[in-house]
C-alpha cells in the first residue's frame, strides 16, 4: 500500500515528453525548499527510539507525482513507505502540499501532464 495525498489515477499523463518537468530554481531551489519547509525537529520530537533503530537516523522519501499542464503538484504518492518512520511519511507529503507550480513537461511545444520523481532526505 502506498502513502498517497490523493488516490485518483492519472488518466491524460504523458511519459514520453519532450521536455521534463522542472522545480523553478532547479536542484538549489528545491533543496532550498525542501531546507524551508521541513520541520526536522518535529519528526524529531514525535518519534521514539525504537522507530530510530527501526528506519535510521538518515531516511529517505521516494516520491512520485503528477505535474499537470498548468505545473500544479498532484497525486503524491511514497514508493517506499515501509522503510521509512511514518512521521517522516506524513511531513514529507506535508511538504509536497505546499510544493509551488513547477515548469511542465512538453511535448511538442505544448505543456502536458506527466509523473515526475524526486526525493526528500532527512537526517535526524
Amino acid at each position: 500500500m502506498k502513502v498517497s495525498a490523493q488516490t485518483s489515477k492519472d488518466s491524460l499523463v504523458v511519459y514520453n515528453v519532450d521536455l521534463y518537468a522542472q522545480f523553478e530554481g532547479g536542484i538549489p531551489g528545491w533543496i532550498s525548499f525542501v531546507q524551508e519547509h521541513l520541520d526536522i525537529q518535529g519528526i524529531r520530537n514525535s518519534i521514539d527510539s525504537t522507530a530510530y533503530v527501526d528506519y535510521g537516523l538518515k531516511q529517505t522519501a521516494f516520491l512520485e507525482f503528477t505535474i499537470c499542464e498548468d505545473g500544479e503538484v498532484c497525486n503524491v504518492e511514497i514508493v517506499n513507505e515501509a522503510e521509512i518512520s511514518p512521521k517522516f511519511a506524513e511531513e514529507a507529503l506535508r511538504v509536497m502540499g505546499k510544493s509551488p507550480k513547477w515548469r511542465p513537461a512538453r511535448k511538442n511545444g505544448k505543456p502536458v501532464r506527466t509523473r515526475f520523481k524526486q526525493s526528500i532526505v532527512a537526517v535526524l
